[in-house]
């Protein structure tokens, strides 16, 4: 992570210490906020490489936080969750969070994350990370999916909706596009998470969960009743692929 700008925000002073150390050892510039308002501040100030922002502090909140920087700024920012995960996680994904990692952490597995949404930013320095590599995923290779409701390109990277565009963040659109280049197929929960997050999020089940329900809110004509993306209870998704002309 040599020549990286990490922004830590957190008002717990051990936690800003630990990480700190964790990047440092790791070659990166650190920069610390123990609130909200001084984070944006630094955050405007410093121009960092990636945020790690806690989801609960006093005063501006981390969700609050994370608005207004996605207001200006898509770099990565991984919250971290101490209370209700997969509330936080659907309200952080809400709020532009492109990750997720429960307190209290393993240092090598924040590290590892933080690696990881470098990687997928175009922030990478060529040092090899945990993650699963953009071709195992299959991401290089040319896919169409079509059926007059969704439409899936990979080359031009877009997702459309009856024929408009849709917003969805880089992992968004790998967890939807390994999804319907398995369609038909049963993909466990470990599967999905291997292909899609890599190797440092074994057992982050939540993970898959948390993602499949907000990628249902874009790409479902009902998230409540599913036709796309649909659960086998206790084992994993499937992508049910429509016929041309389907309407939803």
């Amino acid at each position: 992570m040599i020549g990286h700008k990490i922004l830590i925000i957190d008002d717990d002073p051990d936690l800003l210490q630990l990480a700190s150390v964790i990047f440092k050892g790791a070659g990166a510039q650190v920069i610390t906020a123990h609130d909200g308002l001084d984070g944006i501040s630094k955050f405007f100030t410093h121009r960092p490489d990636l945020v790690i922002l806690d989801a609960i502090m006093p005063g501006s909140n981390g969700f609050d936080v994370c608005e207004r920087i996605r207001q200006v700024s898509d770099e990565p920012l991984i919250m971290l969750t101490a209370l209700n995960q997969e509330q936080d996680m659907l309200k952080g994904l809400a709020a532009g969070a492109d990750d997720f990692l429960t307190k209290p952490f393993n240092p090598r597995i924040l590290l590892a994350r933080a690696k990881t949404v470098l990687r997928r930013s175009g922030h990478s320095n060529g040092q090899p990370g945990n993650g699963a590599s953009d071709q195992s995923h299959g991401d290089s290779a040319s896919f169409r999916y079509h059926d007059g409701y969704l439409s899936i390109d990979i080359e031009r990277h877009e997702v459309l909706i009856h024929g408009k565009r849709i917003k969805l963040t880089p992992l968004e659109f790998r967890l939807l596009v390994f999804l319907a280049r398995n369609g038909g197929k049963l993909l466990s929960f470990e599967k999905i998470l291997s292909n899609v997050w890599g190797n440092g999020y074994q057992g982050s089940i939540e993970h898959v969960h948390v993602y499949i329900s907000h990628l249902r809110k874009k790409v479902e004509p009902d998230p409540r009743d599913p036709c796309y993306i649909l659960t086998i209870h206790g084992i994993g998704y499937i992508f049910e692929k429509k016929e041309l002309g389907y309407r939803a």
